[in-house]
């Protein structure tokens, strides 16, 4: 019998994504390669041209970004938060391709990544969500991933509005206006819900895609880590030079995370 309806769903994150489904009536959250709720949004390819996407594509980015250190060179082959740049002319350089890549070419691949851990049947149709400020270009972008990831149909729900239907607000015992926050790992919204008569709309939105938990990482690193290490070792070269800065920002990053 065929589907009446969508039963999947898609958080495709700045920073991590992750698939569920709807079981018996509840959204389950489908297990990664690696039995994770979620998986890093990142892509990596080697010089095979082999693809990876999730976890194995972010430890092959932190080892890239702690290399680069030795040379003061970053030629990396690992990407993410692309999703920062859907919709935009925004490329990404990857020498083992030999080619640059769109935003909505290495956000397929996360989709295909997602996709493959349904093991029992085969998805044609899925929801993804976007940020509540999204434009129609970023929107546009997002469908065409999905259609790059082999999605036949694809419905684009904001996310604001997606959290507050997880939550209930749905409901007609919850008729008026509802503030949701959404502080990601790459980006934050703010929504205003309008909920009348079990129907709920989206009143006004404002966003910012540079402000997530990322953002407070690097915070802390130029306001904590690397001022701690200008007052004990000669730094300021590297610290004028805004390659080599955002070199050693990143790797000051993943030492941290390592710690």
């Amino acid at each position: 019998m065929a589907r009446t309806k969508i039963d999947y769903g898609i958080d495709l994150g700045t920073t991590n994504s992750a698939i569920s489904r709807m079981e018996n009536g509840d959204a389950i959250i489908k297990k990664t390669d690696i039995q994770a709720d979620t998986m890093p949004s990142c892509f990596y390819v080697n010089k095979k041209k082999a693809i990876m996407i999730g976890q194995g594509a972010y430890n092959a980015l932190k080892r890239d970004k702690l290399s680069a250190m030795k040379n003061w060179e970053d030629d990396t082959n690992a990407f993410i938060e692309f999703k920062r740049t859907m919709g935009t002319d925004k490329k990404y350089p990857s020498s083992n391709l030999g080619k640059e890549l769109a935003s909505e070419e290495l956000s397929a691949e996360v989709l295909k990544a997602l996709k493959s851990f349904i093991k029992d049947e085969n998805i044609n149709a899925v929801v993804i969500t976007v940020p509540a400020a999204f434009k129609n270009n970023q929107i546009d972008a997002t469908r065409r991933a999905a259609k790059l990831a082999g999605f036949e149909h694809t419905e684009v729900l904001q996310e604001p509005v997606a959290a507050a239907m997880a939550y209930g607000l749905d409901s007609k015992k919850k008729d008026g206006f509802w503030l949701v926050f959404d502080f990601g790992g790459g980006t934050f919204d703010a929504a205003l819900l309008k909920v009348e008569d079990g129907i709920m709309k989206v009143a006004d939105t404002e966003g910012d895609n540079y402000l997530g938990g990322k953002n407070l990482d690097l915070a802390i690193v130029d306001e904590i880590i690397l001022p701690y290490i200008e007052n004990k070792y000669t730094i300021t070269s590297i610290l004028a030079d805004d390659n080599k800065k955002q070199i050693l920002r990143n790797a000051m990053k993943f030492y941290a995370e390592e710690a």
